[in-house]
């Protein structure tokens, strides 16, 4: 929801900008005008392409510059993961796909998020995640998730659920990003949200 809401203030300000500029450069000369057009349409192309996240390449599972400047600051929180199964749901709405883990203990960890696109496999790169160990770090206040650190073996979705619905998320049906599931087995969420004969794409 708040990923549309930005974007609907950049379509907003660029639209208030194209009516600036024709009103300050009506009169203006030919050479003017088409500088003026060339400059608009470039940013433009530059905002779009920032908004699509394009090109998405997997991340290095190193340590980066925010993340250590965060980690000086204590405000960096670390949790380890060790999984052995995970299926996947479509992203809803461009918010980003969602992905259910069993984890060794018996409980789910559920992830979503844009962020996830980072570590799938994309124009024959090879799959970051899931794998079989992880770390999620995230924001100590804010509680984004500013990188996953993978390791151990990569695991392949089992299906690929159909994304949640509009009534889905009226109702609160969507777990947080991060949230545990201990009230319900891992096959019996994977039939609930893909039934018994979806595969992965």
């Amino acid at each position: 929801m708040r990923s549309r809401f930005v974007k609907l203030l950049i379509q907003l300000a660029f639209v208030a900008c194209a009516i600036a500029a024709f009103v300050a450069f009506r009169h203006a000369g030919f050479a003017v005008v088409m500088v003026v057009i060339f400059t608009y349409i470039s940013v433009l192309i530059l905002v779009i392409a920032v908004m699509l996240n394009y090109p998405r390449l997997p991340r290095r599972a190193t340590v980066n510059e925010f993340a250590d400047e965060l980690e000086a600051r204590d405000l960096l929180v670390s949790t380890n993961f060790r999984a052995d199964r995970a299926f996947r749901v479509g992203e809803f709405e461009e918010e980003g796909p969602h992905y259910f883990l069993l984890l060794e203990n018996a409980s789910i960890l559920h992830l979503s998020g844009n962020y996830l696109f980072d570590y799938e496999p994309i124009d024959g790169l090879p799959r970051h995640f899931p794998c079989t160990e992880f770390t999620v770090r995230r924001h100590a206040e804010v509680g984004y998730v500013v990188d996953l650190i993978c390791g151990g073996l990569i695991i392949e979705p089992e299906v690929e659920a159909p994304p949640y619905s509009a009534q889905d998320v009226a109702a609160g049906r969507i777990p947080e990003d991060g949230a545990i599931l201990c009230d319900i087995s891992f096959d019996q969420l994977r039939q609930e949200r893909a039934g018994p004969k979806s595969s992965i794409q």
